[in-house]
């Protein structure tokens, strides 16, 4: 009795003390939430979750924190809430329909399994939208900090390259891959989401020879990962930065073409060996992409099951999914068809038509708020928009990327912190027009803003 009641006492201290950094502090919480979330998963600690008659898991606590906190601060700002957010709020309508049905149906465990990538995708972006008003957050900044998150997670990956970590190990290894990661595809993205970002820092912001350095690293890093949907991915982020960084600064990016075209040839003339290992490395990967038992191929044939089992559905199911949970039990011709790994076809098949439309309408807003007009006004000069030309790298990057994975907590935060940026940086241009400081611009006037 007494043990319980302690066991009481702190759970509801603890959450007095959270309620009270929420209110005050609610980017800590937030920021604190997902990364110890996505520490703890990439680290392999507490991934078996705690059963309380339902298993819950690491990302289910930060999910229901973020989000908590976003509604607290929409409390705080109640005439903050962004247009932008609607499709958000939406899909989350989905998923709490799909999980109602899916649990009157197949038991509320399967249904809660059934619903959970897009539960944590959906409640982190919008947390963070939600936060719009409680801190501030332009392109630059959001830049450096998927900078450093690239670092960290980089340094994992070295940690257990050289052994001091152990590789988790792929279930699926055996069968589909013969190349070894040392860390996942969504941990790896953000590692490639920082080498845009350094390239962006070196090429347009023309930040010094440190810089450079970082790049080089982290374009290392992403390389030696070998998750290919990484490497497409961050390629066509980097070709949009190249592409649109080139109007502001040709001199300076045929100077970085030209210098690195010449550090190629020295290291290939100085390290053969370097050469070889590339050549080892690509052969491993297309040869692996190539055979007939490829990821690639699981996947595509798992794409057109479930297209086929959607259009073969009632109308009811074609509009806005099956119940969650319906796969849970039953044996399929091919399991990629029920853990489908694309957000876009995960979307149109666990929630219909009006799900995936409902997404593609969230992407086209994001890429509506993020873009710049093709000619800059007479008002803003082109300067004025180098630091969007990295979200729209971020961006573009992640809308690739969601075609082979269905993204997580990490993927969902990073467009939300796209989203924030986007609105932010045309509010410091035209408070900078005007000769306003940013501690003028405060919190209050920010929620004010169109969004």
């Amino acid at each position: 009795m007494i043990t319980t009641i302690v066991q009481l006492s702190v759970l509801f201290a603890a959450g007095l003390l959270l309620l009270y950094a929420a209110w005050h502090r609610p980017g800590w919480v937030v920021f604190f939430a997902i990364s110890v979330a996505a520490l703890l998963d990439l680290l392999q600690i507490g991934t078996d979750g705690v059963n309380l008659g339902v298993t819950l898991y690491i990302d289910d606590a930060a999910s229901v924190i973020s989000l908590g906190t976003g509604l607290l601060i929409l409390k705080k700002y109640p005439k903050s809430f962004p247009r932008d957010a609607i499709p958000c709020l939406v899909l989350l309508g989905l998923v709490v329909l799909s999980a109602g049905r899916g649990a009157s149906a197949f038991g509320l465990k399967a249904a809660g399994n059934g619903v959970r990538d897009l539960f944590y995708f959906v409640t982190s972006a919008l947390a963070i939208m939600l936060l719009r008003p409680a801190f501030r957050l332009d392109a630059i900044r959001l830049a450096r900090w998927v900078v450093w998150a690239g670092f960290c997670l980089s340094g994992i990956a070295l940690l257990r390259w050289g052994g001091v970590l152990p590789i988790p190990v792929n279930p699926f290894q055996d069968d589909f891959r013969e190349v070894v990661r040392a860390i996942g595809a969504d941990y790896a993205f953000i590692v490639g989401l920082a080498f845009i970002a350094s390239i962006h820092f070196s090429l347009v912001e023309r930040r010094n020879g440190l810089w450079w350095m970082g790049a080089a690293m982290l374009g290392a890093v992403v390389l030696a990962l070998q998750h290919r949907s990484v490497w497409v991915a961050t390629l066509a982020g980097l070709a949009w930065l190249v592409f649109r960084a080139a109007p502001l600064s040709p001199k300076r990016l045929l100077a970085f073409g030209a210098t690195a075209g010449i550090a190629l040839c020295v290291i290939l003339i100085a390290a053969p060996r370097v050469l070889n290992s590339a050549t080892e490395l690509a052969t491993v990967n297309v040869e692996e992409a190539e055979s007939e038992n490829s990821t690639w191929e699981w996947r595509v044939t798992g794409y057109e099951e479930a297209t086929a089992r959607l259009l073969d559905s009632g109308l009811g199911d074609v509009l806005i999914g099956p119940p969650a949970g319906w796969a849970a039990d039953l044996a399929l011709e091919n399991d990629a068809s029920a853990i489908i790994h694309s957000r876009y076809i995960g979307t149109l098949a666990f929630y219909g038509v009006v799900g995936f439309a409902v997404l593609l309408v969230w992407f086209g807003v994001l890429a509506r708020r993020v873009g710049w007009p093709a000619k800059p006004s007479r008002s803003t000069p082109a300067s004025g928009h180098a630091g969007t030309t990295v979200l729209e790298a971020l961006l573009l990057s992640e809308l690739v990327y969601l075609g082979p994975y269905v993204g997580g907590i990490l993927e969902g935060a990073v467009l939300g912190l796209i989203w924030v940026a986007a609105t932010q940086s045309d509010a410091w241009i035209g408070v900078g027009q005007v000769n306003v400081t940013h501690r003028q611009f405060d919190a209050k006037k920010l929620a004010t803003l169109p969004s």
